[in-house]
């Protein structure tokens, strides 16, 4: 179902990663908790999830450990991802494949050594979870079985964040996707305003939504004046130019609420919602002097455009923005055969004719009479 105002992708991502910010991807994940929790459990001073690059860079999981010695740890604690299956030295340094190493005769001075493996339901490792101590130190099967029971927990927890990373990189990509296809199903793609379908959806909805709450909404059709000419002697680019300078005009002076919509070629039309028909000659008016400050360059010299546009109001009974849309079409022909560059208004009973000058504010100078 379409809604009103349409879906702005950084929004829509922000509320997604607000949502579920514990898995925002940007972010790097401590499970220290785990890690401490393991080294007070089997009473050794260091304890540390050695996984591979993929999952470094989003998760880590360490107790004991200065952020100076992390990285020589993280390198040495790698080799337990070798191992098949849980292990314990007792002394490295009688190990020559581990006595040589630098964290083991540098400073990090390891001497006791254990780790069990990290892996997904599937079996497929992607780390181990490593105890290291200075001293030597022998390890029964009950501290084993402990120690990889915290490595499930540890490989549970990651899975479960690499789930929820990718369920949300998931859902930003389908908001793209919602957004994408919004655009395409309910915006001109040339000046991004509402297509004639949409608006006719849109302002339905508000005609409605005004009716049922007591309050009036009001309609301006305008068109370029002598768009024509503009094409035939300037050609169509800058005719497109002209209609997309014109209608990025008219949203920078409208309502988020406000709907503009381009019925086609270059007639729009703008639904004001809890807007009177003054009101919106007023705004008529003010649109009307603006788009006189336009102007453009072309092969052919320098030019300016000027608008001509028609208001109305939706009545009481009215259904749908047809006949509201129909009044200020009568209006706007009027304005054009009244000379181009005004706005007439015309509801049900009257209308009143004006040129931009004489309604900014409504001053005096409105021409009231019964309907043509």
């Amino acid at each position: 179902m379409f809604s009103f105002p349409p879906p702005r992708f950084e929004q829509q991502k922000s509320e997604v990663l607000q949502r579920y910010r514990i898995f925002r991807g940007a972010c790097l994940h401590d499970a220290g908790h785990i890690a401490r929790a393991a080294a007070l459990a089997l009473e050794v001073p260091v304890a540390l999830a050695a996984l591979n690059e993929r999952y470094r860079a989003w998760y880590r999981s360490a107790h004991g450990v200065t952020e100076r010695r992390f990285a020589a740890l993280q390198e040495f604690c790698g080799l337990a991802n070798l191992a098949d299956t849980s292990f314990a030295v007792s002394d490295v340094r009688r190990e020559p494949y581990f006595a040589g190493h630098e964290a083991v005769t540098g400073p990090e001075g390891v001497v006791f050594f254990a780790g069990a493996p990290l892996a997904d339901p599937d079996g497929k490792r992607f780390g181990s979870l490593c105890l290291i101590g200075p001293e030597p130190r022998a390890t029964g099967p009950e501290e084993i079985a402990l120690l990889e029971s915290f490595a499930q927990i540890l490989s549970q927890d990651i899975c479960l964040r690499s789930a929820g990373r990718y369920a949300v990189a998931d859902l930003i990509e389908a908001e793209q996707e919602k957004c994408a296809l919004y655009d395409l199903a309910a915006t001109d793609p040339l000046t991004r305003a509402l297509n004639r379908r949409a608006f006719f959806r849109f302002s339905e909805r508000e005609l409605m939504r005004s009716a049922r709450h007591g309050r009036t909404a009001s309609v301006i059709v305008f068109d370029i004046d002598h768009f024509k000419r503009v094409n035939d002697v300037h050609g169509h680019d800058l005719g497109d130019r002209v209609l997309k300078r014109l209608t990025e005009l008219v949203a920078a002076s409208i309502r988020d609420e406000d709907l503009l919509g381009r019925l086609g070629g270059e007639e729009f039309a703008i639904l004001l919602p809890e807007t009177p028909p003054e009101r919106a000659m007023a705004l008529a008016a003010r649109l009307l002097e603006a788009v006189r400050e336009l102007h453009f360059d072309s092969a052919e010299g320098s030019f300016g455009v000027s608008i001509s546009a028609g208001i109305s109001m939706g009545e009481p009974g009215e259904q749908d923005v047809s006949a509201a849309l129909n009044r200020a079409d009568k209006a706007l022909y009027r304005a054009k055969r009244g000379g181009r560059d005004r706005a007439e208004m015309e509801l049900a009973n009257r209308f009143v004719a004006a040129e931009a000058a004489n309604v900014v504010q409504l001053a005096p100078g409105l021409r009231q009479s019964g309907a043509a």
